[in-house]
């Protein structure tokens, strides 16, 4: 006896973490793909963060993992936050401008008060 073939579920591709409306879905796999190019670019930087705000982010990050529309993880939580910051620190002391780009590295050493 030959064994029935699977049946292949509906909702194999989906999230139950973020499960997307049927219309929608619809919607997104008709429309084209960003490519690589469209999508910014990261880089990988050293920073150093105080050992309790390195815990922090790290525990901010666990505990957000499951929430729909959260930072996927520590570095997107910290780029956000770090955009977030850039934009008020603009707004605040460049009328809203985006400062301008440097002329080369930061200097190093200790800072000319």
């Amino acid at each position: 006896m030959a064994r029935p073939e699977r049946l292949k579920s509906a909702l194999g591709n989906s999230s139950p973490l973020d499960p997307l409306p049927e219309p929608v879905a619809n919607l997104e796999a008709s429309a084209p793909k960003p490519s690589a190019t469209d999508r910014p670019t990261k880089t990988k930087r050293t920073f150093y963060f105080y050992v309790e705000t390195s815990e922090r982010l790290l525990n901010a990050a666990e505990a957000l993992m499951a929430t729909p529309g959260a930072p996927r993880g520590p570095s997107d939580l910290a780029a956000e936050a770090v955009e977030r910051y850039i934009d008020y620190l603009e707004l605040t002391h460049n009328e809203g401008r985006p400062f301008p780009q440097r002329s080369g590295p930061l200097q190093r050493g200790p800072r000319i008060r």
